[in-house]
């Protein structure tokens, strides 16, 4: 079996353990593939493993050998499944890998924004409290969070692990969800009344034709003027033009977005010239524990494929 792994340097700092998936068969590693490039590194290849390199019908079609596609990630838009289909090539995803590390950096940019810790360590550099007048700086309005409300846009496994956290600073807690909460462990509210009552805005769904743009500037206006809005999701599901209207403004008080509508913002993006404003580069799902759960994750989607079980398939 040869499997090649398109894009490894999307997964390691050299601190991931690669043996087990090595101990597989043949294998070959490079550092990013383009669309063009993977169909003679995979000629050979049984088994691809990608994270956002497209798999188009071009590239499935131009792979004889090719059975099977395991994803280092969750989402799999760059893979045109309908061909994968048709040609009974089997793809894989790795789901739930990043619900701790996402929310961990949800309240990261949270605490940020609350506590101006970003602007007061600048301050601190810059040598401001050297020539300070009191033992302190006080040149920020922070807030505690205790005693706010969260609105969690999306209820999965990021979502609840986001609500645990949330009660814990002693927050209280909004859902919005689109099917039902099941559990009952929280009561789904209509989402014009969570963005009206909420403290902060927190989005947690995937990104489909439904909730593209789902924070418009109608939801913005909606929002309290001291909220906050955090998007550790998908850049699609803010209409970023708006967003930066918002806070130039002061619609709402502040965001922290760890993803953009394009990625790397190689355009530019209106949002990196905005006011109050933390933005981070499509990193909240990168902790080391959660790299190395892809990796061994992938392996046992490999694994289950080749004993004829089905795990974690979408296509």
């Amino acid at each position: 079996m040869e499997i090649v792994f398109l894009e490894e340097s999307t997964v390691t700092l050299g601190d991931i353990d690669f043996s087990v998936l090595k101990n597989l068969g043949s294998y070959k590693a490079f550092p990013a593939s383009s669309e063009d490039e993977v169909l003679g590194r995979a000629a050979n290849a049984d088994v691809i493993i990608a994270n956002k390199t497209p798999i188009t019908r071009k590239v499935l079609t131009g792979l004889p050998k090719l059975k099977l596609v395991t994803l280092i990630a969750t989402g799999y838009n760059n893979v045109d499944v309908k061909a994968a289909r048709e040609k009974n090539i089997r793809v894989c995803n790795v789901s739930q890998y990043a619900s701790i590390p996402v929310a961990q950096h949800t309240f990261g940019l949270l605490l940020n924004l609350a506590t101006k810790l970003h602007l007061y360590h600048e301050d601190v550099q810059g040598g401001r409290w050297l020539t300070a007048d009191s033992f302190t700086l006080l040149s920020y309005r922070t807030f505690e969070l205790a005693g706010k409300t969260i609105g969690i846009i999306g209820f999965g496994a990021i979502g609840r692990e986001v609500a645990r956290i949330a009660r814990v600073f002693g927050m209280d807690v909004l859902v919005h969800n689109r099917s039902e909460i099941r559990d009952g462990s929280f009561p789904s509210t209509e989402l014009d009344s969570l963005l009206r009552n909420a403290d902060v805005v927190t989005l947690h769904c995937p990104l489909n034709d439904q909730n593209r743009n789902l924070i418009d500037r109608n939801a913005l206006a909606k929002m309290k003027k001291t909220a906050l809005l955090i998007n550790t999701a998908r850049g699609g599901l803010v209409d970023e033009k708006a967003l930066f209207e918002a806070l130039q403004t002061g619609t709402i008080a502040g965001a922290g977005i760890d993803v953009l509508s394009e990625e790397p913002p190689v355009r530019g993006n209106i949002l990196l010239e905005a006011k109050n404003i933390l933005i981070s580069p499509h990193s909240a799902w990168s902790t080391a524990e959660a790299r190395q759960r892809l990796i061994d994750e992938t392996v046992r989607n490999i694994q289950a494929f080749f004993s004829g079980e089905a795990r974690n398939v979408v296509a």
